[in-house]
């Protein structure tokens, strides 16, 4: 499947989880970057503008739901869409989506393979 090329950028503390979400994007034709840390997207984000942000739920530090806040509660990135993606269950993880004003949620537990079409269809309904 080849979508347009929308930037994504993913958030994981597992390095193994961002190499394999990462190259599942790239090959389905998304512009992708990651980043492990919290801390790392402040300058990540002065020069690269995502059109839509998946990030884990579970990270130490800040959570995917405190980052979600951060982001919707800053003006310059009020706009970028935030997605929860994480292992959690499904109707788990959509709770967590309305209280932090996640804009989606899509579960790993559903595989990567279905990644690609998941994210193209919640893109097409946020854009």
């Amino acid at each position: 499947m080849t979508v347009a090329a929308h930037k994504v950028l993913v958030i994981d503390d597992s390095d193994i989880s961002l190499h394999f979400v990462a190259g599942v994007l790239l090959k389905a034709g998304y512009e992708v970057r990651t980043a492990d840390d919290v801390d790392k997207l402040e300058g990540m984000l002065g020069d690269w503008r995502p059109d839509i942000i998946l990030t884990d739920v579970n990270m130490p530090g800040v959570s995917g739901l405190e980052l979600c806040r951060m982001l919707k509660s800053n003006y310059e990135t009020a706009h970028v869409p935030v997605v929860l993606f994480s292992a959690v269950p499904s109707h788990e993880l959509e709770g967590m989506a309305r209280e932090c004003e996640a804009d989606g949620f899509l579960s790993k537990a559903n595989g990567l393979d279905r990644l690609p079409t998941e994210l193209a269809q919640l893109i097409g309904a946020l854009f």
